[in-house]
């Protein structure tokens, strides 16, 4: 990211900011299924769809983590990326002054039949910043580590917290909401390496202020689509896959298989 933001927009030539490009949420998206792909290879799974699947529901990418007990639970994770203003640009975005906020569309689409189970989340793009804290909450003697090892990376908050902080989007208004990424992904406790766990992390962090999402409960059967999935018989067809979502669609869907 910051690299990307020393590129000067030709467009621009003539008044250009210092940073004139900025990687696009897509573009990073992309980029961490694939490192998940690589590094949790022997236990994920990760499908991609076409970029016309997005539109309705604000999703970017859908998780559902799963274990040897056979419960399921989801995040529905909408993508939004730091500029270098320090500020989301397009956290509160909505395609007409009249029209909805991505936020309430994303909770909405967790809301209905088949989603139970499902959280609507946003993973944030940070990159480089001086605002972020200097150490990971969850890492035992994580004081030992270096001062920039939370400075940079992807942080989680609730799509509800993003929906009761409009208008603000600066990093500043957001932090004190924020848990990041790398403490749901690679933390140290192999008591979390399951489903009950990680949703009860998830309740009394990220979600610990919303009543309504702390009552979801892990589900014994996932969506369709994720059992087809599985099963190697998800459709090639556009309007296939759009009438087997059926106002689901994400760009890219993972699926976890979490040992004990």
């Amino acid at each position: 990211m910051k690299r990307s933001w020393n590129v000067r927009n030709p467009s621009l030539a003539k008044s250009a900011a210092p940073w004139g490009m900025q990687f696009k949420e897509t573009t990073l998206t992309d980029y961490v299924v694939l490192r998940l792909l690589e590094e949790c290879k022997k236990s994920i799974e990760v499908f991609t769809f076409p970029s016309r699947l997005e539109a309705r529901t604000g999703a970017d990418m859908e998780m559902w983590f799963t274990d040897s007990t056979r419960r399921w639970f989801g995040l529905r994770i909408q993508c939004k990326v730091l500029s270098p203003h320090e500020t989301f640009e397009e956290l509160h975005y909505r395609r007409n002054k009249n029209g909805q906020y991505q936020s309430d569309i994303l909770i909405q689409s967790t809301k209905v039949a088949g989603m139970q189970g499902c959280l609507p989340i946003y993973l944030l793009y940070v990159g480089p910043s001086p605002y972020c804290p200097q150490f990971c909450p969850c890492m035992p003697g994580s004081r030992l580590y270096p001062k920039r090892y939370l400075r940079l990376g992807n942080w989680w908050i609730s799509a509800y917290r993003v929906k009761q902080l409009r208008p603000n989007k600066h990093l500043r208004d957001l932090l004190p909401y924020m848990h990041p990424w790398q403490c749901f992904v690679c933390c140290p406790d192999p008591g979390t390496n399951n489903v009950e766990a990680m949703l009860y992390v998830l309740r009394e962090t990220v979600f610990s202020h919303d009543e309504e999402v702390r009552r979801i409960e892990a589900v014994s059967v996932p969506p369709k689509y994720v059992q087809l999935a599985l099963e190697g018989r998800l459709p090639d067809a556009i309007y296939e896959l759009q009438g087997l979502l059926e106002g689901h669609e994400m760009r890219h869907l993972a699926i976890v298989k979490l040992e004990e």
